[in-house]
């Protein structure tokens, strides 16, 4: 047939990061790795580790070649059969641009991503850069310690309320204390409200978190 667009796409068993913690993924999905799932819910922290070294190796791969995806979240992180995952949805993501931060990091100004897993110089629209990803990286971390979205205490909140708390207020996420120390030092690194003060993506492979997985 002529004046018809094929687009092919790998297929990825396992769903998403949100599917696997909500308990809405099928048992028989997840292939290899059914045993470290048979309870959903919160991921243990050696699993996490797994994953997140995953996945801030994609970053790495995207911020060496310029670009930021500004939406990463749990049902934006596909899981394949092997327990490889995948960065998916790059609808929000964008070429960086030319303005620079007081960092040195090229920002592209917008409002972009899902509110509860955005950084608070998105929120405020002051520009998204490398670190603008950290920081959702960070809340995804979270969201995987605790299978709920980051920013649970204000469940109750609209999203432009939210928005507000996130752009505005000098505060972070919950951080459960029931996490190791590794865990919540890592997390909170990513959190860092001030976009300079948060590593880079290769900087965060080095963290002692990190160290044996």
């Amino acid at each position: 047939m002529d004046n018809v667009l094929y687009i092919y796409m790998e297929y990825v068993a396992g769903g998403t990061f949100l599917s696997l913690l909500k308990g809405s993924m099928p048992i028989s999905n997840i292939g290899s790795i059914t045993s470290i799932y048979e309870k959903y819910g919160p991921l243990p922290e050696k699993t996490i580790k797994v994953y997140a070294k995953q996945i801030l190796a994609g970053l790495e791969y995207l911020h060496e070649n310029e670009v930021i995806h500004r939406d990463i979240k749990g049902s934006n992180i596909l899981i394949h059969k092997d327990g490889t995952v995948k960065l998916a949805d790059f609808g929000c993501s964008t070429q960086l641009g030319r303005t620079v931060t007081g960092a040195g990091d090229p920002i592209q100004r917008g409002l972009k991503g899902s509110v509860p897993w955005m950084a608070p110089e998105t929120a405020n629209e002051t520009g998204s850069g490398r670190r603008s990803d950290i920081w959702s990286f960070g809340c995804t971390v979270l969201e995987m310690a605790t299978a709920q979205a980051p920013w649970s205490q204000y469940n109750c909140e609209n999203p432009v309320t939210l928005m507000v708390k996130i752009a505005l207020k000098d505060e972070l996420p919950a951080i459960p204390d029931s996490l190791s120390e590794d865990l919540k030092d890592f997390i909170r690194v990513c959190l860092r409200r001030k976009p300079e003060e948060r590593p880079q993506a290769k900087e965060l492979l080095k963290h002692k978190f990190l160290a044996d997985s």
